[in-house]
Protein backbone atom coordinates (compact mmCIF):
# COMPACT_ATOMS: atom_id res chain seq x y z
CA UNK A 1 0.00 0.00 0.00
CA UNK A 2 1.18 3.27 -0.92
CA UNK A 3 3.99 4.80 -3.26
CA UNK A 4 4.44 2.16 -5.46
CA UNK A 5 4.40 2.19 -8.51
CA UNK A 6 2.43 -1.15 -10.08
CA UNK A 7 3.19 -3.68 -11.87
CA UNK A 8 0.29 -3.65 -13.95
CA UNK A 9 -2.19 -2.16 -15.61
CA UNK A 10 -5.33 -3.64 -13.46
CA UNK A 11 -7.00 -1.41 -10.64
CA UNK A 12 -6.94 1.72 -12.31
CA UNK A 13 -10.60 3.61 -12.76
CA UNK A 14 -12.17 3.12 -16.05
CA UNK A 15 -15.29 5.33 -15.56
CA UNK A 16 -17.64 7.10 -13.64
CA UNK A 17 -20.52 5.31 -12.57
CA UNK A 18 -22.81 7.40 -10.32
CA UNK A 19 -22.64 11.23 -9.22
CA UNK A 20 -24.91 11.75 -6.07
CA UNK A 21 -27.55 15.13 -5.50
CA UNK A 22 -29.80 15.43 -2.89
CA UNK A 23 -33.65 16.79 -3.32
CA UNK A 24 -35.97 17.41 -0.90
CA UNK A 25 -38.66 15.74 -2.59
CA UNK A 26 -37.98 12.45 -3.99
CA UNK A 27 -40.96 11.67 -6.27
CA UNK A 28 -41.52 15.08 -7.50
CA UNK A 29 -37.58 15.37 -8.52
CA UNK A 30 -38.03 12.32 -10.34
CA UNK A 31 -40.76 13.42 -12.34
CA UNK A 32 -39.07 16.79 -13.15
CA UNK A 33 -35.90 14.87 -13.87
CA UNK A 34 -37.60 12.47 -16.12
CA UNK A 35 -40.51 14.82 -17.83
CA UNK A 36 -38.27 17.68 -17.94
CA UNK A 37 -34.59 16.55 -18.19
CA UNK A 38 -35.40 13.49 -20.33
CA UNK A 39 -34.07 11.18 -18.33
CA UNK A 40 -34.65 7.56 -17.92
CA UNK A 41 -35.68 5.52 -14.61
CA UNK A 42 -32.50 2.74 -13.94
CA UNK A 43 -33.93 1.73 -10.65
CA UNK A 44 -35.65 2.90 -7.38
CA UNK A 45 -34.86 1.84 -3.39
CA UNK A 46 -37.94 3.58 -1.34
CA UNK A 47 -36.54 2.09 1.46
CA UNK A 48 -33.30 3.81 1.33
CA UNK A 49 -34.43 7.18 -0.43
CA UNK A 50 -32.73 7.21 -3.34
CA UNK A 51 -33.66 6.77 -7.33
CA UNK A 52 -30.77 6.15 -10.12
CA UNK A 53 -31.46 7.91 -13.23
CA UNK A 54 -29.29 7.97 -16.48
CA UNK A 55 -29.71 8.93 -19.91
CA UNK A 56 -30.45 6.99 -22.96
CA UNK A 57 -26.94 5.90 -24.17
CA UNK A 58 -26.29 4.03 -20.28
CA UNK A 59 -23.41 5.96 -19.31
CA UNK A 60 -22.98 7.30 -15.74
CA UNK A 61 -25.72 7.46 -13.28
CA UNK A 62 -27.46 10.31 -11.53
CA UNK A 63 -28.65 9.56 -8.46
CA UNK A 64 -31.11 11.50 -6.60
CA UNK A 65 -31.53 11.13 -2.91
CA UNK A 66 -33.20 12.24 0.00
CA UNK A 67 -30.51 13.69 2.42
CA UNK A 68 -29.55 11.84 5.42
CA UNK A 69 -29.18 13.83 9.13
CA UNK A 70 -25.86 15.40 8.71
CA UNK A 71 -25.77 14.99 4.84
CA UNK A 72 -25.19 17.10 2.59
CA UNK A 73 -28.52 19.42 1.86
CA UNK A 74 -29.97 20.09 -1.51
CA UNK A 75 -29.04 23.52 -3.13
CA UNK A 76 -25.49 22.91 -3.97
CA UNK A 77 -23.51 23.47 -6.94
CA UNK A 78 -22.96 20.00 -8.18
CA UNK A 79 -20.20 20.06 -10.76
CA UNK A 80 -21.68 17.98 -12.79
CA UNK A 81 -21.57 18.80 -16.39
CA UNK A 82 -24.15 17.08 -19.41
CA UNK A 83 -23.40 17.58 -22.93
CA UNK A 84 -25.89 18.73 -25.48
CA UNK A 85 -25.96 18.60 -29.57
CA UNK A 86 -27.60 21.66 -29.41
CA UNK A 87 -26.92 24.12 -26.36
CA UNK A 88 -29.13 27.09 -28.08
CA UNK A 89 -32.16 24.32 -28.41
CA UNK A 90 -31.47 23.20 -25.06
CA UNK A 91 -32.03 26.17 -23.40
CA UNK A 92 -34.92 27.08 -25.56
CA UNK A 93 -37.02 23.99 -24.40
CA UNK A 94 -35.71 24.47 -21.09
CA UNK A 95 -36.58 28.09 -20.58
CA UNK A 96 -40.04 26.66 -22.43
CA UNK A 97 -40.24 24.00 -18.55
CA UNK A 98 -39.75 26.56 -16.78
CA UNK A 99 -36.14 26.10 -15.83
CA UNK A 100 -34.32 28.79 -14.21
CA UNK A 101 -30.78 29.49 -16.01
CA UNK A 102 -27.88 30.93 -13.71
CA UNK A 103 -25.58 31.47 -16.84
CA UNK A 104 -27.08 31.31 -20.60
CA UNK A 105 -25.48 29.69 -23.23
CA UNK A 106 -21.95 31.44 -23.56
CA UNK A 107 -18.67 30.72 -24.80
CA UNK A 108 -16.20 30.42 -21.76
CA UNK A 109 -12.65 31.48 -22.04
CA UNK A 110 -11.73 27.87 -23.64
CA UNK A 111 -13.84 28.33 -25.95
CA UNK A 112 -16.86 26.11 -24.93
CA UNK A 113 -20.46 26.68 -25.71
CA UNK A 114 -21.75 26.21 -21.94
CA UNK A 115 -24.91 27.54 -19.75
CA UNK A 116 -25.54 26.70 -16.47
CA UNK A 117 -29.26 26.05 -14.82
CA UNK A 118 -31.02 24.84 -11.39
CA UNK A 119 -33.42 21.74 -11.01
CA UNK A 120 -36.20 22.80 -8.11
CA UNK A 121 -34.28 22.44 -5.35
CA UNK A 122 -31.46 25.16 -6.08
CA UNK A 123 -28.96 22.64 -7.33
CA UNK A 124 -27.03 23.66 -10.30
CA UNK A 125 -26.17 21.99 -13.23
CA UNK A 126 -23.98 23.08 -16.34
CA UNK A 127 -24.42 22.06 -19.43
CA UNK A 128 -21.90 22.06 -22.79
CA UNK A 129 -22.29 21.60 -26.20
CA UNK A 130 -20.65 18.71 -27.66
CA UNK A 131 -17.84 19.44 -30.14
CA UNK A 132 -19.22 19.15 -33.89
Amino acid sequence: MGGETPETDRGKLLSIAQVWVPVSDLPRAVEVYIKVFGLVLVATDVENGFVRLGTKDAGPELVLHMPRAGGEEPGIRTGITFMTDSIYDFHKVMVDEAVDFTLKPMRDPSGRLVARFTDEDGNEFEVMEAAK
